[in-house]
């Protein structure tokens, strides 16, 4: 048993990825297009498969209705592989089979250009379509100052050979974090990211949260038969102290109120505050797989 796990762990290594291969290109994030890969995640490699489109198949129970997904990593599960158990997704909208469109740092406005990209090569009218928003992350990607470049490391046209040229990924990581892209660190930065969150007023995150309603309200995800949104908690919530939780707190509530008052969605799932810190994975950045409590939000 020992030399095969050995074994089964150097063969992984040299197929998989160091890092999720994922590029930015027409606005938006994506994974590859069309691939079947590996990569290692929280210290084991995670198994992915995405269709033509750039998006993640799960396939939960070979379902006859396929729903849509859209968001960021939260959304896309980077610690489920697909010979897990169930995804949070298949677990919150049973019988559905998935795409999720989605990838790092793929902020709430990329989104929205990925939903009218898609619109325009597949009919969303008759789809359940589903999307992230991570209290955590996205609330500075709705900023009007916010750059993917600044954190994605390779774009998609290139992140085509990674798949032909063995070590290029590893060579494109390196030379974007010697420009300064920032990605893929293991060291908590909760408490950097609570001053910066802060340092943001009510009202400006206020105009942000209307601009980005606004931009959903006339993107083509309003065509989709079914909408709902999955609101993620932020993961620097857990190590606040009491008075920062309590404003976190009614932040977050007074948010997913102003979501559900827009009546864009016909769901909106609450993710519970988390208060353990045995619910985030190794990066100290994402909930893992099954931890979350979700609600149906009422104000």
């Amino acid at each position: 048993m020992f030399f095969f796990a050995y074994g089964r762990n150097a063969f992984d290594s040299m197929r998989c990825f160091s890092f999720i291969p994922y590029g930015i290109s027409d606005g938006f994030v994506s994974l590859p297009f069309d691939r079947e890969f590996c990569f290692k995640y929280s210290n084991r490699y995670i198994e992915m498969k995405t269709n033509r489109f750039g998006a993640r198949l799960l396939d939960a129970g070979h379902y006859e209705q396929t729903a849509l997904a859209f968001g960021e990593s939260q959304l896309l599960g980077l610690d489920a592989s697909d010979t897990d158990g169930q995804h949070d997704l298949s677990a919150l909208f049973s019988d559905h089979n998935f795409e999720i469109y989605a990838a790092p740092n793929n902020g709430p406005f990329e989104a929205l250009e990925r939903v009218n990209d898609l619109g325009q090569q597949i009919t969303i009218g008759n789809k359940t379509v589903v999307v992230g928003f991570n209290f955590g992350t996205d609330i500075f990607r709705i900023r009007s100052n916010w750059d993917p470049r600044s954190f994605v490391p390779v774009d998609s046209e290139v992140l085509n050979w990674t798949f032909m040229i063995p070590g290029l990924h590893d060579i494109l990581l390196f030379h974007a974090r010697l420009k300064g892209v920032k990605f893929g660190s293991t060291v908590s930065d909760s408490d950097s990211v609570r001053k910066y969150y802060f340092a943001m007023t009510d009202r400006e995150r206020g105009i942000n949260t209307l601009n980005w309603l606004t931009g959903v309200s006339q993107s083509k995800l309003m065509e989709a038969r079914e909408r709902a949104l999955i609101l993620f908690p932020p993961y620097w919530y857990i190590n606040a102290s009491d008075t920062q939780k309590l404003e976190i707190k009614n932040d977050y509530h007074t948010f997913a109120c102003n979501i559900l008052e827009a009546n864009i969605f016909h769901k909106v799932l609450y993710a519970e505050l988390p208060e353990g810190e045995n619910v985030l994975t190794r990066d100290n950045r994402h909930f893992r797989t099954g931890t979350l409590n979700y609600l149906s939000f009422e104000c």
